[in-house]
């Protein structure tokens, strides 16, 4: 039998990933355009957001599939740190 909530619960890390690996490659795609250091590139507001974007959908996805309290608090808060970073990007 198929666990819904097992596949749902882990494609909030895996989106995640996908969008990490999704702003990192455009970002150097656009550094190399720019003629730009991908240090400098990745400084920028735009990737920091995708950045915490997707840090906090891995951590939704990883608090969802912990196993022990201990475990799934280190994760929530690690997913609560990332998404006030989201809204402290740019200010």
């Amino acid at each position: 039998m198929i666990n819904w909530f097992s596949i749902f619960i882990n494609s909030f890390w895996i989106l995640g990933l996908a969008v990490l690996l999704a702003a990192f490659s455009y970002h150097y795609w656009l550094a190399s355009q720019e003629n730009r250091q991908l240090k400098i590139q990745l400084n920028q507001v735009s990737f920091q957001r995708f950045f915490w974007v997707a840090l906090t959908l891995v951590g939704i996805g990883l608090t969802g599939t912990s196993q022990t309290i201990w475990e799934t608090t280190t994760w929530a808060i690690f997913t609560l740190v990332s998404f006030v970073n989201i809204f402290k990007i740019g200010k």
